[in-house]
Parts: structure tokens; sequence; C-alpha cells
């Protein structure tokens, strides 16, 4: 083959190219149209899926128990009281909290996602899944709404964090996305509220034992923040996540995929490199005969 198979570097010219094309142009021609046709009818048939988004912001910052870290630190630290970096550690928690497979298993459950998001394995009209021996786990849940449905993205510069969700349907991806917020969120202030009560409870059982009273004043100290910090995760509407821009219901024609052009466009591709495959081959057998 002189323009494509005897150039060992496939290094051919322009004007070779343009002979190659002009001589083959049927066959490229036949693998192109089928090649694009396959591409349109799959990019049409295709479910197309929906973006929701909801923006939050970082937790708020320290608890200022930083001054009393010389006095009882370690007393504090039984207490169960951080101190000292409180505000980075507290949003940073947060946000593994909301990637936490617990968290997600959880959510799955709560909300009874396994036969939505295993759809084709599950038999509506009977309320079970068609092949009962071999249903989903909600590992698979899991897994599947980790990767495939729930996107977080965190700015690192501002803290600002987006969670989307990307489903087929967009109503259910706009609720799924503001209630993994609120829930995250109702979880983190319940857990807070608990160990803040279990730190209270601990430092009124020191107070009763200690005769010292620099030791007791800083004791008090500690009981009137860590009060004050329960007092906010019980009366503050938003406790780690404060949302910025609630998830809205993505428009018909706003679709996240498939991306239709795109689709036939590199199935235009495809079918044009198959064709000069499939020349390049023909012309090599002629040549050897």
């Amino acid at each position: 083959m002189n323009e494509l198979a005897d150039s060992p570097r496939n290094d051919l010219s322009l004007v070779e190219l343009l002979r190659f094309v002009g001589r083959h142009k049927k066959t490229l021609a036949i693998y192109l149209v089928i090649f694009t046709v396959a591409a349109a009818v799959l990019a049409f048939t295709l479910t197309p899926k929906y973006r929701s988004e909801v923006v939050v912001s970082p937790a708020e910052g320290s608890s200022g128990l930083g001054e009393l870290g010389s006095q009882l630190g370690g007393l504090a630290s039984l207490a169960g009281i951080n101190i000292g970096g409180a505000g980075a550690k507290k949003s940073d928690e947060a946000l593994e909290f909301l990637r936490s497979r617990s968290f997600t298993a959880g959510f799955i459950e709560r909300h009874m996602l396994l036969p939505i998001l295993f759809a084709k394995r599950w038999d509506s009209a009977r309320n079970q899944w068609r092949d009962p021996d071999h249903a989903p786990t909600i590992a698979e849940g899991v897994k599947k709404f980790s990767k495939q449905v729930r996107q977080i993205a965190e700015d690192k510069r501002t803290g600002i964090v987006t969670v989307s969700i990307v489903w087929s349907d967009r109503v259910a991806a706009a609720e799924w996305a503001n209630w993994l917020i609120a829930e995250a969120d109702k979880a983190l202030r319940d857990r807070a509220i608990g160990e803040q009560n279990r730190s209270i409870e601990y430092l009124k059982s020191e107070a009763g034992q200690t005769s010292t009273v620099e030791i007791a004043n800083a004791i008090s100290k500690l009981m009137e923040t860590e009060l004050k910090n329960a007092m906010v995760a019980r009366t503050r509407d938003a406790y780690a996540f404060k949302v910025v821009d609630p998830a809205v219901v993505a428009d018909p024609k706003d679709r996240d995929s498939p991306n239709k052009p795109l689709i036939v466009v590199l199935g235009a591709g495809l079918g044009f490199v198959v064709g000069v495959i499939v020349a390049a081959v023909r012309q090599r057998r002629h040549e050897r005969r």
C-alpha cells in the first residue's frame, strides 16, 4: 500500500491523504453514515439524567476554649471538649460525615432507595426483587449512590461545598440533594448535643470533687462555654451546614447527560477511523494479489 501501509512512520503528506480518501470515498462514506446513525440512535435512546445542586457554607469557627487550654487541657480532653482548631476540624468532620458509608447507607434505607437505584432488578408489580437470591445489598447501593449519583465538590479557598445529585428523575434529584444536607445537619447536631451533655455531666462531677479554687473556676468557665454551645446547637437553624443555595428542580431541557451532539460527533469520528482501517486493509490485500 503506497499511501498508508508502505510508510513505516505513517508520515503521509496532505496530498497522499486526499488521494487515499478519494480512492476509498465510498467505503469511508458507508462507515461514516453507519456509525453516525448508530451514535444518533444511541444518543436519543439513552435515559436522560438531570443535575440538582445544593451549595452550603462551612461550619462556623472556634468555640472559644483556647484560653482555657493551659488551665484544664487534660480535664477538657477527658470531658470530650476540643481545645484549639475547633472550627476547621468541625468543618472537615462534617464533610467527611456527609461522605461516610454509614450516613449514606442510612439515607438509602430511610428513603427506601434500593428499588429505585436498581430499578431493572425490581418487580414493581409484585413489589419484590425479580431474583430474590441475588437482590442488591445495601453495600451495592452505597457504592452506586456514592460513585454515580452523589457528587461532592469543595472549594479549598472559600470552603464552599457543592453537593450534586445526578439522576433520571429531576424532581427526585432536587429532593435527595436537599434531604442529604438537612439529614446530615440534624445527625451532626444530635451528636454534638449528646457529647455536650456528657461533657457537662462530667464537669459537674469534677466540680463537686475538687477543692482547688483555680480548678473550680476553670471548670465553671468550661461548663459555661459548653452550655452556650449546647444552646447554639439546639436553637440555630443550621448547625454544621448553612445552605447558601438550595437545590431546585432542573428544567426538562437542562439535561446533564447524555450529550447528544458530542455522542454523534464521536460516532462520526469513530466511523471515519474504522472506514480508513477497512479501506487500508482492502487496499493491502489487493496489492498482494
